[in-house]
């Protein structure tokens, strides 16, 4: 990549689990064209996991008993500075970000780590609920 360049690839997937892999697919041939990055293979699966993360959420919450959802994705990768950009966007039911309580880390739980882990995964996560639905951006520097 070149001084002040950015690559965009962006996807429109059906809201279902299955279809998770091709954005994992994406992110990880993106970052094949970063060089420098210690422990790469880490690095791609946090990002993997963090994506996963939010769009299972939003199958699972915002899409709830809704059969032809949509998530718009778009992936940017920038080199000054140089970051990955994930930003996700869903026409699904929105939510208050501050009634999701962190989870018990001392003690077993099923649910509620997610967030959890996203914050800890990315530098910035940052959610807005829409008029009709919601958006995430999520930051990775690199």
């Amino acid at each position: 990549m070149t001084l002040n360049q950015q690559t965009v690839v962006k996807l429109e997937l059906p809201a279902t689990y299955k279809y998770l892999n091709g954005l994992s697919g994406c992110i990880a041939e993106m970052m094949t064209h970063v060089e420098g990055i210690d422990d790469r293979d880490a690095v791609v699966y946090n990002l993997q996991l963090a994506a996963h993360e939010i769009c299972t959420n939003i199958v699972g919450h915002a899409y709830l008993n809704v059969g032809n959802g949509r998530i718009e994705v778009a992936l940017m990768l920038t080199d000054q500075p140089r970051q990955l950009i994930i930003e996700l966007e869903d026409h699904g039911q929105s939510f208050d970000p501050a009634m999701v309580t962190a989870p018990t880390l001392d003690q077993p739980q099923v649910h509620g780590y997610g967030l959890f882990i996203v914050q800890s995964l990315m530098d910035e996560v940052d959610y807005r609920p829409l008029v009709e639905g919601n958006f995430w951006r999520l930051v990775k520097y690199l």
